[in-house]
């Protein structure tokens, strides 16, 4: 009975503390889940080896799902982001408070648009600010009834380089071509926040205001469209990708599976 108390309470603290947006204690509570598993296989065969290896599970089921499903997926070699309309309240409730509080920033919604992947819809409302040459992006990644949603701030230099911040919640599954450049920023409170954050990230890069690129305010998809082109091209180049045989599409690698193995334990651990 009391093995049964302590593995519940661990259980409801890593259910507390996963619910606070603070790393720290998240990641505390996820600390007692791996104290949890770790005891039921202990006290169940009164082995530590059984409760490592009750353990190692946490690790090893990612690779379950990417052989089982990941493996399977087909990726465009070219994407066509194109006109969409936008989710509605039910799919996206904070699209609108989003897009305010971006406004109120001085940027101007100028399309909503999306591309497919194998069953994965991605939708994107792209919004502009002249003065900065900045595009903002509100994304939205729906695979069955998982979502995901996140935004993006995106500098665009003369020389062809792109400079986005983005809080998006997970490591990313595929690596960026050279001439893309990535600022992760999960502590994110605000819109404005992330500016702040991209404006540091700018300076960092050495990226001047005489540097950045004006951008076709009413064709901001056509650079979001190339840009995935490019990380596909940059990810088959790198071994990550592979064409599949109808010439068409891609699929992930061993290797990319393995790359991309890596980056959701990196995330189970360290985000």
């Amino acid at each position: 009975m009391f093995e049964f108390l302590v593995i519940a309470a661990l259980v409801v603290l890593a259910m507390a503390c996963r619910s606070f947006e603070s790393r720290v204690v998240s990641k505390f509570g996820l600390l007692s889940i791996f104290a949890a598993t770790y005891l039921i296989g202990y006290w169940l065969t009164g082995s530590h080896i059984a409760g490592g290896a009750a353990l190692s599970l946490w690790i090893l089921l990612p690779w379950v799902e990417i052989v089982g499903r990941v493996r399977k997926l087909r990726i465009p070699l070219q994407s066509f982001v194109k006109h969409r309309f936008p989710p509605n309240e039910e799919e996206f409730p904070e699209l609108g408070e989003l897009t305010d509080e971006i406004e109120e920033l001085g940027f101007e919604q100028k399309d909503d648009t999306g591309w497919e992947w194998d069953g994965t819809k991605n939708f994107v409302r792209l919004l502009y600010d002249a003065k900065t040459k900045r595009q903002g992006g509100i994304h939205l990644s729906t695979q069955g009834d998982y979502s995901i949603s996140y935004i993006t701030i995106t500098s665009r230099t003369k020389d062809g380089a792109s400079f986005t911040t983005s809080n998006y919640p997970f490591s990313f599954t595929m690596k960026f071509a050279p001439q893309q450049r990535v600022n992760r920023y999960l502590g994110a409170m605000s819109f404005e926040d992330l500016a702040e954050s991209h404006a540091d990230f700018l300076q960092r890069e050495a990226v001047t205001e005489d540097d950045l690129r004006e951008l076709d305010e009413e064709n901001l998809h056509t650079y979001v469209e190339g840009e995935i082109s490019h990380q596909v091209a940059h990810n088959l180049s790198v071994g990550v990708l592979e064409t599949t045989d109808d010439g068409k599409t891609t699929r992930y690698t061993w290797r990319g599976c393995f790359y991309l193995w890596l980056q959701v334990v990196k995330d189970m651990l360290l985000a």
